[in-house]
């Protein structure tokens, strides 16, 4: 093959994950015409992005397994069919069920994407190259958070909800040919065969990078830094900033989309730095985590709506948070294999999606909880309200809290392991100081 098929290779699978963002996305902006089509409250709403991140996160081990097993290709091609048949029947929805049914296909098919594409990367380049071009393809993969924002959001708007989702469904069956024509699992000669081994082998192989410590750091990286964008972006965001901080659906849907602008531009600087400095991921880790709590603690805290650039400072710092969580997929390709690499990715994409679906439920039920207050006090029976909203929003410091802790956790021992492997013994500094004494006297 030509060095140049290593540019289309990468182009359809970047193109099958922005398809895969996009109709991962498309309900967030659809959040409130979803609440007039169906009759529903917050919590049962917030089941139509729940019950879809609950199988994406369920599917990322046995995807894994099967990814290491039969190649990206192959998984690539099969999740763009079952997204084509989720937003099918979420377009000829009419009852609530029949959408929670659709979503579930989308977020089956949806994890068969993302660690594909992340395997693919890494079967074409390899060392501070995959880090950079991994980062790229995630950030193009990004675009289709605008396309939901932007674009499908006028047409939703324009020509409702039955052609709108029913476009989705027909574009991702496209994709379908288009990962089978262009889409190959490794450059040539470097190929990984793991078709020989059995269920037992693999299992074992899941198990082995479950426990090593380097791989639960990047879960607990991805599940603190994945979640916070993906809650805002994939459901609460929209009727956050349009019914909760008084934006127009324009302005929001802006806002929504410069999560796209802002990867592009942080992206390559985060690969530059893990390529050059991959010692010092850690910093860039808990300062985001930092910028977020302080974000968020501002927005909460401030009576009444949050000026307007609060609100901007806040969606660049969750903007920036996504290409962060790249950092996790970075450590994983250095502790693994790449013949085990897809269940280790799997692995640690749970934390970011196990937080999300965590958080859009229990957020769900702060709201209705609220409501419900405030029409026993006889007061407004909206069922979204700036106050609804602030407590419901700050469900997101239990998940930094433990995320934090956990990732701190797990760092300690991912370099307990380092210095072990490497022969390097860690004695206590009092201990190295009275030897250097004694050596220094005698």
């Amino acid at each position: 093959m030509k060095k140049t098929n290593a540019f289309w290779v990468l182009a359809a699978g970047s193109v099958s994950y922005l398809m895969a963002v996009t109709n991962r996305s498309s309900m967030g902006v659809a959040s409130l015409e979803a609440t007039e089509r169906f009759e529903v409250a917050a919590t049962a709403l917030s089941t139509l992005a729940v019950a879809q991140l609950i199988v994406y996160a369920a599917m990322q081990i046995p995807v894994g397994i099967l990814l290491d097993r039969f190649g990206a290709r192959a998984l690539l091609v099969f999740g763009a069919a079952s997204m084509s048949v989720g937003q099918f029947l979420v377009s000829v929805a009419d009852v609530l069920s029949v959408a929670v049914v659709g979503r579930m296909f989308v977020g089956f098919g949806d994890a068969f994407v993302f660690i594909s594409v992340i395997r693919l990367v890494n079967g074409w380049y390899e060392g501070p190259k995959a880090t950079r071009v991994q980062q790229l393809t995630t950030n193009i993969g990004q675009l289709g958070q605008a396309v939901s924002a932007i674009p499908f959001a006028a047409l939703l708007h324009q020509v409702g909800w039955n052609s709108t989702f029913m476009l989705l469904s027909g574009i991702s069956c496209a994709i379908v040919f288009v990962g089978l024509v262009f889409i190959v699992n490794d450059r040539p000669g470097h190929q990984v065969s793991s078709g020989s081994q059995t269920f037992k082998q693999v299992l074992a192989q899941l198990g082995e990078n479950i426990r090593h410590p380097g791989v639960r750091m990047a879960f607990w990286t991805h599940f603190t830094l994945q979640s916070a964008p993906s809650v805002f972006l994939l459901l609460w965001g929209y009727p956050f900033l349009v019914q909760g901080q008084g934006f127009s659906t324009q302005d929001a849907s802006v806002l929504l989309s410069c999560f796209v602008f802002v990867g592009f531009l942080v992206g390559p600087v985060i690969s530059w730095f893990c390529a050059k400095y991959p010692k010092r991921r850690s910093f860039l880790v808990l300062i985001t985590i930092f910028a977020i709590a302080i974000s968020w603690a501002l927005v909460i805290g401030i009576p009444g709506s949050a000026p307007t650039w609060l609100i901007v400072v806040l969606c660049l710092v969750l903007a920036t948070s996504g290409p962060m969580s790249m950092i996790a997929f970075d450590y994983t390709k250095g502790f693994i294999n790449k013949s085990r690499l897809g269940s280790a990715s799997g692995f640690v994409n749970i934390g970011g999606f196990v937080a999300t679906f965590s958080m859009m439920f229990f957020a769900g039920v702060i709201l209705d909880l609220v409501r419900a207050k405030n029409t026993s006090a006889g007061g407004s029976a909206e069922l979204y309200s700036l106050a609804g909203f602030k407590w419901a929003m700050s469900i997101q410091f239990v998940a930094l809290v433990i995320g934090t802790t956990m990732f701190l956790i797990e760092r300690r021992r991912a370099r307990a392991k380092l210095f072990l492997d490497e022969g390097i013994i860690l004695r206590p500094l009092g201990v190295v100081l009275v030897e250097r004494i004694s050596r220094k006297t005698r």
